[in-house]
C-alpha cells in the first residue's frame, strides 16, 4: 500500500532522516515510536508529501514519486496532489477551520478536492460524523467542542475524503488525559475495520494493543521494528533496550 525507499530530508544542515526504508501493506497498523527528535514526525509527513523529502522513492498503491532534489527530478505539483489524495493526515493539533461548523469542516476536502456536489458530500460528512460519535455535533463550531471531540472531528474529515490510508500523528499530544480514551476507541475501530494506517505516538499501551507492526526510530534511522510482543518484550537493539527502560522508569 505504502513503500518508502531510502528517504532523506535535511533542514539546511541538519540531516533528519538519513536513508529510511518501510513498507507498508493493505489492512496493516504500523506504529511509529521514538524519542523526541528522532525523526518520527518528518518521516510521516514526507509519506503525505507534506515534506519533500530530498532523495528517495514514494509508491503509494503502486504509483511511484522519485525525489532527486539535487537534479532537480521529482513529479509536478498536480501530479503530488493527486497521490496525496489518497493519504489521509491527522495532526495534533486538530487543524479545523475555527469559522467552519464541524460539518463544514468535515465536508471541505470532498467539495473542494474531490470535487464532489455539496449534497453528496454532505451526506458523505454526516455519515463519518455518525462514524465518530458526533452525530449530534455537526453544527457545531470547534471552540464549542472539546479537544477529544474536535480530533475526532478530525478524523471524520480525513475518512470522508475516502482515503486508502490514513497516518496519524501523535492524535493525543494535545488532549487532556482524560479525552485520550475516547480518541484512541475510534482509532481502535478503524484498525478492527481494516483501515491501513501509520500512527506515531508515545501511548505506549494502545501501540501494543492497536499496532501490528511497531517501528522503533532514532536519530533518523529505523533501529528496529518487528511485532509489538517481541519489540516491547524481546527488544534486541541496546537504544531500544534504553528507551523501554526510561519509559518503565517513569511509569510509562
Amino acid at each position: 500500500m505504502i513503500q518508502v525507499r531510502d528517504i532523506k530530508k535535511s533542514f539546511q544542515n541538519l540531516e533528519v532522516l538519513k536513508g529510511i526504508s518501510l513498507h507498508v501493506k493493505k489492512g496493516e497498523v504500523v506504529v511509529v515510536i521514538g524519542p523526541s527528535g528522532s525523526g518520527k514526525s518528518t518521516f510521516l509527513r514526507t509519506m503525505n508529501f507534506m515534506e519533500l523529502p530530498d532523495e528517495g522513492d514514494i509508491y503509494i498503491d503502486g504509483k511511484q514519486v522519485h525525489f532527486d532534489r539535487k537534479n532537480k527530478h521529482t513529479r509536478t505539483d498536480e501530479e503530488i496532489c493527486s497521490i496525496r489524495r489518497e493519504v489521509g493526515m491527522v495532526f495534533q493539533n486538530f487543524n479545523l477551520f475555527q469559522h467552519k461548523t464541524a460539518l463544514e469542516n468535515v465536508i471541505e476536502g470532498p467539495v473542494i478536492v474531490r470535487k464532489l456536489e455539496k449534497y453528496e458530500a454532505i451526506k458523505i460528512g454526516k455519515r463519518f460524523l455518525e462514524k465518530v460519535g458526533l452525530s449530534q455535533r455537526e453544527g457545531n463550531y470547534p471552540n464549542q467542542l472539546s479537544g477529544g471531540q474536535q480530533q475526532r472531528v478530525a478524523i471524520a474529515r480525513a475518512l470522508a475524503m475516502q482515503p486508502k490510508a490514513i497516518l496519524f500523528d501523535e492524535p493525543t499530544s494535545a488532549l487532556d488525559p482524560e479525552l485520550v480514551g475516547e480518541v484512541l476507541s475510534v482509532i481502535k475501530d478503524l484498525a478492527d475495520e481494516g483501515m491501513t494506517m501509520v500512527i506515531v505516538t508515545h501511548e505506549m499501551d494502545f501501540a501494543r494493543k492497536v499496532g501490528n507492526r511497531i517501528v522503533f526510530m532514532d536519530g533518523g534511522h529505523i533501529v528496529e521494528q518487528g511485532e509489538p510482543e517481541e519489540v516491547f518484550l524481546k527488544p534486541q537493539s541496546d537504544r531500544l533496550k534504553q528507551f523501554l527502560s526510561s519509559l518503565n522508569a517513569r511509569g510509562i
